[in-house]
């Protein structure tokens, strides 16, 4: 198989060390119970877990699991391309975004989550205010300051609110026991009537209105978004820069065999897992077809991203600055396409197809370039001795 310049220009990039740009890369990212980390840390790890103290800011993105269980006297920035676990004490502000997070212990500070289902366990005491953004929200905690909530689906708002709360989801529950100091404002699809004693301020109902494309809450949410994916972005180019460079190269080669393998690896992937998971025997395969489907359906729009980046670069360059520069890029046409409601659900649908396809298919080429690389280094290596021995009759 031939691999053109362009490609190897872009493996080159992809590959460049994390050190150049003051981060730290690794497949694995742990700092055991006792250990103290005293500088700020930029950490791209596939599976982080952190039970230490830190002294200064962490800024930290997993491709996976993120566990943050340890002590932070600094800020905690965190991604994860699956469950992010706050379960340890932060002095000051945390912000996450993943698949799902989890805050489960007392922040000082502030608390900004984005994911799709985001919960405040009875352990999580905070002492500032709370932002958070997800299509299903559950927050059972403590918190003094103000709680601010949009979700796609539902909220279950339980615990004691020492501020006000504002509130916007089709459906709002509330838990046993849920104390609100401040007012209350929510817009939802029907009107609430919370038991005597919830709120102890006023109530007040927004009715429902569809916004404007261009709103400055949806304006906001898709920057979040943007963000989460750009965060989750730059440990999966940093460990996987051969899988990212085929796949981009594949998309621009071959747009419509990826657009079809995306499409029927989107329908086939979770029907296959379901089916596993119906019995105990194939439970941990179908668990396993479900979380790969997972995955690359998110990392579709990476994907996608650095393309559509890269093309309007014209060229990437050999940094890896430049690198993240053309995914950042592509990345904010896309999310800002979806805002367009006559275009929105068909960019997704291409991003996700043709980003997914790319992925499966760069990874069967990869399969193939690994079995390949031996027989055809034996080949190279045949050809070296035959000219050797040929050299003396030639003399």
């Amino acid at each position: 198989m031939q691999i053109k310049l362009p490609t190897l220009g872009l493996f080159a990039a992809l590959a460049l060390q994390t050190h150049a740009t003051g981060f730290i890369a690794t497949n694995t990212y742990i700092i055991t119970e006792g250990q103290v980390v005293a500088e700020e840390q930029w950490v791209a790890a596939g599976i982080a877990e952190t039970e230490g103290t830190f002294k200064d800011d962490l800024f930290i993105s997993s491709g996976g699991q993120l566990a943050l269980n340890g002590s932070y006297e600094g800020n905690i920035w965190g991604a994860a391309g699956g469950i992010a676990n706050m379960g340890g004490r932060c002095g000051r502000n945390v912000r996450l975004a993943g698949k799902s997070v989890r805050i489960d212990g007392p922040v000082d500070g502030n608390v900004m989550a984005m994911a799709e289902t985001i919960i405040a366990t009875t352990n999580a005491v905070i002492a500032g205010h709370a932002r958070l953004i997800g299509s299903s929200v559950i927050f059972e905690g403590n918190i003094q300051g103000d709680v601010s909530i949009s979700a796609a689906r539902i909220v279950t708002l339980g615990g004691s609110i020492g501020g006000n709360v504002k509130v916007v989801a089709p459906d709002i529950l509330f838990s046993r026991g849920t104390h609100i100091a401040g007012d209350f404002s929510y817009t939802a699809n029907k009107e609430l009537v919370p038991a005597e004693g919830v709120v102890a301020g006023n109530l007040e109902r927004v009715v429902p209105q569809s916004p404007p494309p261009f709103s400055m809450d949806r304006l906001t949410s898709r920057t979040m978004w943007f963000l989460a994916a750009f965060l989750a972005g730059v440990p999966f180019i940093a460990l996987f820069p051969m899988t990212t460079a085929m796949a981009s190269q594949l998309v621009r080669k071959s747009p419509w065999k990826c657009l079809m393998a995306g499409f029927l690896a989107s329908i086939a992937l979770p029907l296959f897992g379901m089916m596993c998971a119906s019995s105990i025997i194939g439970i941990p395969l179908g668990a396993l077809t479900l979380a790969g489907w997972g995955i690359m359906f998110y990392l579709s729009r990476i994907i996608m991203g650095l393309v559509l980046g890269t093309l309007i670069l014209r060229t990437i360059g050999t940094s890896i600055g430049r690198v993240l520069l053309a995914m950042a890029l592509g990345l904010a046409i896309i999310y800002l396409a979806t805002m367009i409601p006559s275009i929105g659900v068909p960019v997704q649908l291409t991003v996700v197809w043709m980003g997914m396809g790319a992925l499966i298919l760069a990874l069967l080429q990869k399969r193939r370039l690994i079995i390949q690389a031996p027989e055809e280094l034996k080949q190279l290596e045949e050809l070296k001795k035959q000219t050797i021995t040929e050299k003396p009759e030639d003399k």
